[in-house]
């Protein structure tokens, strides 16, 4: 008998489903992971509310060949339970941390070190089934073992949206010693805060949110200031970076008031990353960009030979603290009105929420090593 699991099925949207789906067949190349920890984010919540964006439902990915229904979840810890043909023996039974991120390793863009610009680039979880049930297929290249690391396999559920803050953080080029803004610390901007302070980046944080203003000053911002979302916010921000050298604006809200905010802080020669997607094309002065020398700088997903295992370094000391950032731990029944509905209306019941495919309660999150 073919051996079956508990997965969330995306069929369209919203509409998931916890079916019965049979354990995938490990393949050449790749690991066979019981899953023990899949987070939930921004990209799942929009597809389940306005997709498919991503997901190959209605027409075959060019590169996974996927296509109909799908098992979403991209961020993932687990232990490896069988490896396919290719693969070296030793991934068995080790407790990893998985990107979810598939690359042809040959392609220009993975020559040059750029795998999130690989040409056939696929997303475990976005364009073939992934990581919220409880087997994921993943390749090795994807994966970071937690030996000796000191951290839970739920923290390590962390580390996928680490990487992607460690990325975007990259891609301002040297931060060290550097004043940086970060506009809206939740979700990405919570993460990314982390990584520029464990960088060495002086870090002034904004938000609307007096809460996650406190969060983002726990894990390492140096100043914090709450805006209000009208005309009064630059100032405000100017007030709290003082007599300091901006050189970093980090655009994390992806609204048209953030990018704004952005532009009208920025002193020439400002390195401008918008790192939150915009709903919708958005004006900009490109006359003052020109004659200011701002450099106005996209950032999407991360490299997975460079990002990860740096994420995970970064996860891993802070082992044991980061409930505060993942308190709870859903089992999947609970994924669309406990995860995706209130991500999506703009509630979201903390900076990352977590999944255990394997539990039937929502339990606590899961610090260090037992």
């Amino acid at each position: 008998m073919t051996a079956v699991m508990a997965a969330a099925v995306y069929h369209g949207r919203g509409d998931i489903r916890v079916e019965e789906r049979p354990v995938p067949e490990v393949r050449p190349g790749e690991l066979l992971v019981r899953v023990a920890t899949a987070g939930v984010c921004g990209t799942d919540s929009g597809e389940w509310d306005h997709g498919p964006v991503q997901h190959p439902v209605h027409a075959r990915h060019p590169a996974s060949g996927h296509l109909g229904p799908v098992i979403p979840g991209h961020e993932f810890s687990g232990t490896v339970e069988a490896v396919g043909p290719g693969v070296d023996a030793d991934w068995l039974g080790r407790e990893v941390a998985s990107c979810g991120a598939v690359a042809c390793g040959t392609c220009p863009p993975c020559a040059r070190g750029e795998s999130n610009r690989c040409t056939t680039y696929v997303g475990v979880g976005l364009h073939r089934d992934g990581a919220l049930a409880g087997y994921v297929l993943t390749p090795p290249e994807s994966c970071v073992p937690l030996d000796g690391l000191g951290i839970s396999l739920d923290e390590a559920a962390l580390c996928q949206p680490m990487a992607i803050a460690v990325h975007c953080a990259s891609r301002a080029g040297d931060i060290e010693g550097q004043t940086v803004v970060v506009l809206g610390v939740g979700g990405i901007g919570t993460f990314l805060t982390y990584a520029l302070a464990e960088s060495g980046a002086t870090v002034v944080a904004v938000d609307l949110d007096a809460a996650r203003l406190e969060l983002a000053r726990e894990l390492g911002a140096h100043r914090s200031v709450q805006t209000s979302g009208d005309d009064g916010d630059a100032a405000l921000i100017r007030d709290a970076i003082g007599e300091d050298e901006l050189r970093v604006v980090f655009e994390v809200s992806g609204t048209r008031g953030g990018l704004a905010t952005a532009l009208a802080v920025s002193p020439p020669g400002t390195r401008i990353v918008a790192v939150g997607i915009q709903g919708r094309p958005v004006e900009v002065d490109l006359a003052a960009l020109t004659v200011r020398e701002l450099s106005l700088i996209g950032t999407n997903a991360q490299v997975r030979e460079t990002d990860f295992p740096r994420a995970v370094e970064l996860v891993a000391r802070r082992a044991g603290r980061w409930a505060a950032v993942a308190p709870w731990v859903l089992p999947l029944e609970d994924l669309v009105e406990g995860a995706l509905r209130p991500m999506s209306e703009g509630r979201p019941p903390a900076v990352k929420t977590l999944i255990d495919p394997w539990s039937r309660t929502r339990r606590p999150l899961r610090g260090g090593t037992s």
